[in-house]
């Protein structure tokens, strides 16, 4: 046998394989939300972004407060005759200021407290999707979806099961 059929041959016989293995590969899902929440630490995370979230929300209701008193006095100004249009043209422009700082502030706040949700709770995002990969790669699973997005599956492999045992999670928790 000459090398150039010896090439062909063994060309032939290696994409046999490629192709073999790719027809083994699977598709996998997960329940993401329950295996994050079970991993060790979430629960302090958790616990440390709600209260990090109730400060800014005290806050906010402390504004909020002051609006509704604002607006009340100026309710009573407006229905007074004997206001002056231009007391009553301060009074509005310094509600519709305190209305300026309320919507600055909960801009701020949304991004505030999603800032601090990624900085608490990506560290363990990370270590389930490495955990993921690692099944995946394990298992030969080509995509891994979850659950909780899906509307029908069938066939697929569940690795929820694989991924806690990479991540040192016990069922019974």
């Amino acid at each position: 046998m000459n090398i150039k059929k010896f090439g062909i041959i063994l060309f032939l016989f290696f994409s046999t394989l490629a192709v073999s293995a790719q027809s083994k590969a699977q598709f996998g899902h997960i329940d993401y939300g329950e295996v994050i929440r079970l991993i060790p630490g979430v629960d302090t995370a958790q616990v440390a972004l709600e209260a990090f979230t109730k400060e800014f929300q005290d806050e906010g209701e402390i504004l909020a407060s002051e609006f509704r008193k604002m607006q009340e006095q100026f309710e009573i100004l407006a229905n007074d005759p004997n206001t002056s249009p231009n007391v009553l043209k301060i009074k509005q422009d310094e509600l519709q200021a305190l209305y300026r700082r309320i919507e600055d502030f909960s801009e701020m706040m949304q991004i505030e407290v999603q800032n601090k949700q990624i900085e608490l709770l990506k560290p363990f995002q990370e270590k389930l999707t490495d955990a993921i990969a690692t099944v995946a790669k394990t298992e030969n699973i080509i995509y891994v979806f979850d659950i909780s997005t899906l509307l029908f599956y069938k066939d697929g492999k569940d690795i929820t099961r694989q991924v806690k045992e990479v991540l040192g999670i016990n069922d019974a928790q």
